[in-house]
């Protein structure tokens, strides 16, 4: 038998294992090397394959349909630096536990180590940033070997789907000639059934956090969330008369119901409030919100408040080292324990959290009412115009602030992302394209100008799939959050090369070079017009807002002003 057959037979078990662990789609870079499982692959009526030359932006663009649904993509590219430009996007998948099936090909072990081309070591490419690396043998067909291929690969998806779930590497050695039997169809079939286990809080558990909950408590959540679980979490948060505090990516200001206390202006009240605002309780799910006061107030706790942490991936991800109780439990699984006991709500305790979110949130309308278009307008704009059912990525930096720190409460529901693993400014349009491609749906991606440079090849992919994305594009020309830095305080000789980074783009052309279709926002009027327009008829275009990089920081040090004096009143 031909080494060509071997091989053949060998791949197919592969990705017979790969589909009977539930896999359905995969990102090709191509390449020489990957030649086999890339045609393989391409050809498996059962696999939606999508080609994208930049593996770095293919990386992204796995990420972003796995952030839809949950479920695993696999990445798929040749021998050598192409494999090393998925790392950051695996580092983005591990941080928030997102499942990718990452494919290398690599040169056969004679092949290693002695100056071949394209060879490098591949077999601790990510380091701890995977689940699992395994390393596949030379392929051989002898019917022990169809089965350690099934299973490596049927084995290494369930990996990265159990919790906490996470990217997976497959490193495949392949001699040549590598062009596979495209007559050969995969006759090995083997059953493969994962049941995922079945988890609820131990009954000694709720009877020891059911007191803690009949407290004066808050729920903080900076966790990404669908809008299925912020739901729950507003409906819990109403039913034990706690005020909860999360960031736009926890989906609760977006999620269409208005049940519970939501504070959305966290980042503009926390540090002006005193001690009766003091919990007893502290209820954390997941992360920290991205405001940094709310790390603050919360560190500034005395140290006999009682801290709950839930976490469904069970890595207890506590920066403060607070937490006296841990607790493993998706949110529904968490919320749904409670729906059968009887909270009494103080009143006097709500009412205040209410009152000091209401002026907050009065301070940012009066704030806009004379001030001229700018960034900051336009978020706030944005967030309150967004079609029911649509979606949108907030890239790094100010785009995800100002969503933060200008957004309110709204009753139509849409769904908030972001890449805030590791909180990277890089393959922000090539995730974006992902979530487009995933969902169907009509999205947008709020990003800066030095976010937007970074991932201008994200932009083919818009292109080549002929994605409706509505990208709206704060200009500032730099890199504005610095601004709001200590940076700020140094000279302008070291500011501006080092923290300012002017750019100087034209980004009209951009728009031209990938075909969307560009307009420069320069009003209130003008902007809500083409946010209307983009939901009555989406498309692929950069909607401009242009600033410059004091203008937010004078801003917001006037809203922090005008909140102080209110409240002191």
């Amino acid at each position: 038998m031909s080494n060509q057959e071997v091989m053949t037979d060998y791949l197919l078990a592969a990705i017979a294992g790969l589909k009977a662990a539930g896999v359905t789609r995969g990102v090709i870079s191509p390449g020489s090397r990957s030649t086999p499982l890339a045609l393989l692959l391409h050809r498996d009526p059962e696999i939606e394959c999508f080609v994208d030359v930049d593996e770095r932006s293919a990386a992204f663009f796995a990420l972003g349909m796995t952030k839809v649904d949950g479920e695993p993509t696999v990445l798929l590219c040749t021998s050598g630096t192409a494999a090393a430009n998925y790392y950051p996007a695996i580092c983005e998948a591990e941080a928030v536990n997102l499942p990718l099936i990452v494919l290398t090909a690599d040169r056969p072990p004679e092949l290693r180590g002695v100056g071949a081309p394209q060879a490098m070591d591949q077999q601790q490419l990510y380091g701890s940033h995977v689940k699992q690396m395994i390393e596949m043998t030379v392929p051989e067909n002898q019917p022990n070997m169809l089965r350690y291929s099934f299973w490596q690969a049927a084995n290494s998806v369930t990996e990265a789907k159990k919790h906490p779930k996470g990217p997976v590497h497959i490193n495949f050695p392949l001699r040549e000639p590598l062009l596979p039997d495209l007559e050969k169809s995969s006759s090995f079939h083997q059953p493969f059934v994962y049941v995922e286990p079945i988890k609820q809080l131990a009954e000694e558990m709720i009877q020891q956090v059911l007191p803690q909950l009949q407290k004066k408590g808050v729920i903080i959540v900076g966790e990404a969330l669908t809008l299925t679980q912020a739901q729950h979490l507003r409906l819990f948060a109403g039913k034990i008369g706690w005020p909860i505090i999360g960031d736009p990516l926890t989906n609760l200001a977006t999620c269409g119901i208005a049940a519970g206390t939501f504070i959305s202006q966290a980042d503009l009240l926390l540090p002006q409030i005193d001690e009766t605002f003091q919990p007893e309780v502290v209820l954390r799910f997941g992360r920290l919100p991205v405001t940094k006061n709310v790390l603050l107030w919360l560190d500034r706790l005395p140290a006999s408040t009682t801290w709950l942490f839930v976490d469904a991936s069970g890595q207890w991800q506590d920066q403060l080292h607070r937490a006296h109780y841990l607790i493993e439990a998706e949110i529904d699984c968490f919320t749904d324990q409670w729906q059968h006991h009887d909270f009494q709500v103080d009143q006097g305790w709500i009412t205040q959290w209410q009152r000091v979110q209401t002026v907050a949130n009065q301070i940012i309308v009066d704030q806009f009412l004379d001030h001229p278009f700018d960034e900051s307008q336009s978020v706030r704009m944005l967030q309150q115009s967004l079609p029911t059912d649509a979606q949108i990525l907030l890239a790094n930096s100010n785009a995800i602030r100002f969503f933060d720190r200008y957004g309110s409460e709204t009753m139509q529901p849409y769904r908030v992302y972001g890449n805030r693993g590791v909180n990277g400014i890089d393959g922000l349009i090539s995730t974006v394209a992902g979530i487009a491609q995933a969902s169907q749906k009509p999205t947008y991606l709020l990003i800066g100008d030095l976010a937007m440079y970074h991932d201008m090849n994200g932009l083919q992919l818009l292109r080549q799939y002929q994605l409706p994305v509505t990208i709206i594009l704060l200009n500032n020309d730099g890199g504005g959050i610095f601004s709001f830095l200590s940076q700020q305080t140094l000279a302008p000789e070291d500011f501006e090369p080092l923290f300012g980074t002017s750019l100087h783009l034209d980004f009209q052309k951009v728009a031209a070079l990938y075909d969307a279709d560009w307009s420069l926002a320069e009003s209130v009027e003008a902007f809500q017009m083409q946010i209307n327009a983009s939901a009555m008829e989406p498309r692929f275009q950069i909607l401009e807002v242009r600033g410059t990089q004091q203008e937010p920081v004078s801003l917001w040090t006037l809203s922090q002003k005008r909140f102080a004096e209110e409240w002191a009143k």
